[in-house]
């Protein structure tokens, strides 16, 4: 897993809301400690992770491993995380 390479991990029972509420993100920003927009949210699901980082102002990154998302021009889109460097 992802676990070795995160500082932390937010998760809903912790913020008391589940993706796309705003509670997840800013529970998420506050750990990091950085404003909405030194941040960016790397999701694979449109409605959750793009609509509701984009919510608050974090800009997102859909992760479409699958192309399962073809038609998503409005924000990055990646296949793999190795493309994830050139977005930042």
């Amino acid at each position: 897993g992802l676990e070795p390479y995160l500082d932390f991990v937010v998760t809903s029972k912790e913020a008391g809301a589940d993706k796309p509420s705003p509670p997840i993100f800013l529970a998420a920003l506050g750990k990091a400690g950085v404003n909405a927009s030194e941040a960016v949210h790397v999701g694979d699901q449109y409605k959750f992770d793009v609509i509701g980082a984009r919510g608050i102002g974090i800009s997102p990154i859909l992760i479409d491993r699958y192309d399962i998302y073809p038609e998503v021009s409005d924000c990055p889109r990646i296949h793999s995380l190795t493309e994830l460097a050139q977005h930042l």
